[in-house]
């Protein structure tokens, strides 16, 4: 995050937090000019990116160089437009891999999720068990198969 080696940005954050930064009427702060990249059109969303991720296209396979950046915004909307730009820009074919939900061929080892959730009592129903020095009655009821009691 800037603002961890960038002692003014810091001390601009804390002015913000204390009042002290003249704020908009529609509560908007200006940002000092020289972090900010003026608005003149979409081509602006590019001198941003290039700003932030400089020489992406040499880079981009460097996970520190791009762990090491980010670009904030307001909305999901808009993370998925900048992702999709940065993105356009990485070397290479783009390659789509699919998971598999299930296994093919499989089927005698098909569960129902119900009996996977499910605590399955045996023939112990209504019988007195130990287990773990934790004395134990098992009950007749699905929704409660065991009862716990003290010694």
């Amino acid at each position: 995050m800037r603002s961890l080696h960038d002692q003014e940005f810091a001390e601009f954050l804390i002015r913000i937090g204390d009042g002290v930064e003249p704020i908009k009427p529609d509560d908007r702060v200006r940002l000092p000019s020289h972090i900010a990249i003026p608005w003149e059109g979409e081509h602006s969303i590019q001198v941003l990116i290039q700003h932030i991720f400089p020489n992406l296209e040499l880079h981009g396979w460097d996970a520190p160089y791009l762990v090491q950046r980010a670009i904030l915004t307001p909305t999901n909307d808009d993370v998925q437009k900048l992702n999709d730009m940065i993105i356009d820009q990485f070397p290479g074919e783009e390659h789509n891999f699919l998971s598999f939900d299930e296994v093919e061929g499989d089927n005698h080892n098909l569960y129902k999720q119900k009996f996977l959730n499910s605590i399955a009592q045996g023939n112990n129903a209504g019988k007195c068990a130990f287990l773990s020095k934790i004395k134990i009655k098992t009950s007749g009821s699905d929704e409660l198969p065991f009862v716990l009691s003290r010694k």
